[in-house]
């Protein structure tokens, strides 16, 4: 993720970063405001695509509310097609002619299946998130506290108990008692991972992708 459109819409590349070869573009969004200049944009991005060798672009865009993205994403999909390249967006700006990252999947991929229903599995790719979080039960709002892998094992050595999977959430879990109260932890390890990555594939989705710092020490496995 070491590029982002830049105020008035420039190309704009981290400093700390090494010339980057190969892969894609990570290409996140900072500029506010309309892009004044979309098709310069574009043929930037894809000049730099070149120079770099990527293979396409990875579009980091789901926070950024202006209305002009999704027609700048359609264009640059449409440049990068035309040099054997690819795109990869949001499910939230599904641009003509890319890629869409879904998020998931849970309830045993009802939500990943009815996605592939609607926008094709071939214009699919899975975003897939370590889950670590630590729910106190009752949980009304659904929202638990994010764990570090460290905080994770902390728990696990301090409340021994047993493991197991939910089918429904597609992650493991345990729980453990603190105080006057209950807490469910929920987590995913390559395991559970792998299960989700299997279970896009057979409804044809053949793109996953993983953030290396929340899954760097589960590669040896993965």
């Amino acid at each position: 993720m070491a590029y982002a459109v830049g105020q008035g819409g420039c190309l704009t590349r981290c400093d700390a970063t090494a010339f980057p070869r190969g892969g894609l573009m990570g290409l996140s969004d900072r500029c506010t405001g309309a892009i004044p200049r979309i098709d310069t944009l574009c043929r930037t991005i894809v000049a730099e695509c070149v120079k770099r060798g990527f293979q396409g672009v990875l579009a980091d865009f789901e926070t950024n509310p202006y209305s002009d993205r999704l027609s700048f994403l359609s264009r640059l999909s449409a440049r990068l097609s035309a040099r054997g390249m690819a795109l990869y967006c949001p499910l939230s700006l599904p641009a003509e002619g890319a890629a869409t990252r879904r998020k998931g999947p849970c309830r045993r991929g009802a939500l990943l299946e009815e996605t592939a229903c609607r926008y094709g599995a071939e214009r699919l790719a899975l975003d897939l998130e370590r889950v670590m979080m630590d729910f106190p039960l009752p949980c009304p709002s659904g929202c638990g506290t994010p764990l570090t892998r460290e905080e994770l094992l902390a728990l696990r050595e301090k409340h021994p108990s047993s493991v197991y999977f939910s089918r429904e959430l597609m992650a493991k879990y345990f729980t453990y008692s603190a105080g006057n109260g209950t807490h469910f932890v929920l987590f995913d390890d390559a395991e559970t991972l792998r299960q989700k990555v299997k279970l896009a594939q057979n409804l044809g989705i053949q793109t996953a992708f993983l953030m290396f710092p929340e899954i760097s020490d589960l590669l040896p496995e993965l």
